[in-house]
């Protein structure tokens, strides 16, 4: 009995955790990290051992029988998800947003708040100012969910860069060292067409990541909105414009 249970126990987790890796699988960020791990191994190959991703076999001695080099690619990779990608993607915003023409920056613009709304920032500010229990149970609700929200768009937009940064790299390696790396593979045989059709592809995805504004953190709430405009008419004029937040 204890072997059957123990036997139906182990059953059990693997088919819980193959069931949790394939939920996983198709999530937007699992799939973007596994081509990192895919471009960036294929880089190093490249440029150290001069083969590629698709050369590697488990009886490959050449890459197996340095365990210290093993070591020293992870501890890069480390190194570049976690310090390097974000850099680059923090410069390449600044960049993007200094010189970006103000009608691309027009179109990304943050809508003001729907009718009846406020925003989480002035309703947490009412609630403290006021001492209201109600509205401050009301932002302990809905603030966990806009901080995941917050964290998605900023992860997106670091997936995005980092995505195109290793492109790069992987290309580079292939060409200076003379191996055929994932990217050039791909575009073998038609190299122009591949580049034309991939380059403004990537350009537009960073660039749309980049200027999405930043999700709305907007409140159903009538009276304070009603109170937020009477504010607003008392400082600005009736009609005058003053961001909602």
């Amino acid at each position: 009995m204890t072997d059957e249970t123990n036997s139906n126990g182990k059953v059990n987790a693997a088919d819980a955790i193959s069931i949790g890796f394939i939920e996983k699988a198709w999530e937007f960020k699992w799939g973007i990290q596994l081509v990192y791990v895919a471009l960036y191994a294929d880089a190093i190959l490249a440029w150290f051992l001069h083969r590629n991703l698709l050369s590697v076999t488990y009886n490959s001695a050449q890459i197996w029988g340095s365990v210290g080099a093993l070591l020293i690619a992870a501890a890069g990779f480390c190194l570049t998800v976690s310090l390097i990608i974000p850099f680059f993607y923090r410069l390449l915003r600044v960049i993007v947003i200094q010189y970006s023409p103000s009608w691309l920056i027009n179109a990304f613009s943050e809508h003001t708040a729907r009718p009846n709304e406020v925003s989480l920032h002035y309703l947490h500010t009412e609630a403290l100012r006021t001492r209201d229990d109600f509205l401050m149970s009301i932002y302990r609700e809905k603030n966990p969910s806009w901080v995941r929200r917050f964290s998605d768009h900023q992860q997106a937009g670091t997936l995005m860069c980092g995505l195109a940064l290793l492109m790069i790299a992987d290309a580079w390696a292939g060409y200076a060292s003379g191996t055929q790396t994932l990217l050039l593979w791909l575009a073998d045989g038609h190299e122009v067409p591949f580049y034309l059709c991939l380059a403004p592809t990537v350009i537009m995805m960073l660039i749309t990541t980049i200027l999405k504004p930043y999700p709305r953190s907007d409140v159903y709430h009538p009276l304070l909105r009603k109170q937020q405009d009477q504010e607003r008419d008392a400082m600005y004029g009736r009609g005058g414009k003053m961001p909602y937040n």
